[in-house]
C-alpha cells in the first residue's frame, strides 16, 4: 500500500524562475568590476523590457495575500504562483445582498464583488441584511460554510 506524507500535499510547488532573473543573479559572480557592471547593466535592461511588455510580472507578498483572497472559493490549477491557498483557512467580509430561491436556499453577494450560494438545506434564521458580517470558512473536502450575522453558518460555494 503506497503512503502519501500529509506535508508533501500541503506544500506549494517552488516556481521556477525566470531566466531573466537567472541572468541578472548570474552577474554577481563575474569578479572584473567592469564586466560586472556590464552584465548588470545588460541583464537588467532585459529584464525591464520584459517587465514593461508584461512579458514577467514582479508581485510583492501583499499583492500575494490579496490575490489569494480575492480568489478565496475558487479553484484553480496548483501554477505554484500563490501557494496553495490552504493558509487562509476563513476570510471575513459585509453582505451587500441576499436573495433566496423558490427552494429556501440563498445567494449572497458580498462586498469584494464575489457571489456564494448556499448549498444545503439548513434554514437561516433572521434574514440576512446589507452590511451584515459574513465569514467564510474552509471546510473538508473543498466544502465552505458562510455565516452571516453571527448565524450557524451553511454550506455554500463560491459563483464567481
Amino acid at each position: 500500500m503506497a503512503q502519501y506524507p500529509a506535508a508533501a500535499a500541503s506544500k506549494p510547488r517552488k516556481a521556477e524562475r525566470s531566466p531573466l532573473l537567472v541572468a541578472v543573479t548570474q552577474c554577481r559572480t563575474v569578479t572584473k568590476p567592469l564586466a560586472r557592471l556590464a552584465c548588470f547593466d545588460h541583464s537588467v535592461a532585459a529584464l525591464d523590457t520584459a517587465e514593461a511588455d508584461q512579458a514577467v510580472v514582479v508581485i510583492d507578498q501583499q499583492q500575494v495575500r490579496e490575490t489569494r483572497r480575492n480568489l478565496f472559493g475558487i479553484t484553480l490549477p496548483d501554477t505554484g504562483l500563490f501557494g496553495n491557498g490552504n493558509d487562509l483557512p476563513q476570510i471575513e467580509t459585509t453582505l451587500t445582498g441576499a436573495s433566496v430561491d423558490g427552494a429556501g436556499r440563498w445567494s449572497f453577494q458580498l462586498a469584494d464583488g464575489a457571489r456564494w450560494i448556499q448549498t444545503d438545506d439548513y434554514t437561516i434564521a433572521r434574514r440576512p441584511r446589507a452590511n451584515d458580517k459574513v465569514v467564510i470558512k474552509r471546510g473538508a473536502l473543498g466544502s465552505f460554510k458562510l455565516s452571516v450575522g453571527g448565524q450557524p453558518g451553511v454550506k455554500a460555494k463560491r459563483l464567481n
